[in-house]
């Protein structure tokens, strides 16, 4: 678009009255607007978008190495859930009776094996905390100290994942008898 030849003539004459000194200094200044005008419209935003780039492959090769080690662990964890894959239980298979049940039985076998007298089984009601399912049972025996050792060993070594939360011994000073115990054995489900 040209401009109208009026403006073009009051430019050119305010051009020719401008003295050398004053011209160099109007060209300049026009320069000068011109350079930070582009600077500002071109440069700036084509800098800002560099540095956003440059952020965002910075954040994707952290989450690459991430993901990278994630994947040399495969194997292991492989390896690891095949060693343990028997220990976990199939889901919806027992109903909470029916696995408190086990739970009772698994305790009484162990009790027999480590010469562990069982007084009273008491099972507590089933908690369930996310997936993870909580059966757990007052066990109330009578045994020596070797016995009871033994049977603590048996349950923590047991393949259910039962634990011992609990264990509260007493012996009667007067008969020197065996000693009185009571224990919270837990046993883990996760469906």
């Amino acid at each position: 678009m040209t401009p109208p030849p009026l403006a073009s003539a009051k430019l050119t004459a305010f051009w020719g009255r401008l003295k050398p000194r004053e011209r160099s200094l109007a060209t300049v200044t026009v320069v000068v607007a011109g350079i930070c005008m582009f600077y500002r419209l071109a440069f700036v935003p084509v800098t800002d978008r560099l540095q956003g780039i440059r952020q965002e492959l910075l954040l994707q090769r952290k989450q690459l190495a991430a993901h990278q080690r994630t994947l040399l662990q495969r194997d292991r964890v492989s390896k690891l859930y095949t060693q343990y894959a028997h220990l976990i239980q199939p889901a919806g298979l027992d109903s909470d009776e029916e696995e408190t049940s086990k739970l009772l039985k698994e305790i009484e076998v162990l009790a027999r094996s480590s010469g562990v007298t069982v007084v009273n089984l008491k099972p507590k009601p089933v908690e369930t905390t996310g997936l993870v399912k909580w059966y757990q049972v007052v066990v109330e025996t009578e045994a020596p100290l070797a016995g009871i050792v033994r049977f603590v060993y048996e349950v923590e070594q047991s393949p259910q994942l039962l634990r011992i939360e609990r264990l509260d011994l007493k012996q009667d000073e007067k008969t020197q008898g065996p000693l009185k115990g009571s224990c919270l054995v837990s046993k883990v489900v996760i469906p």
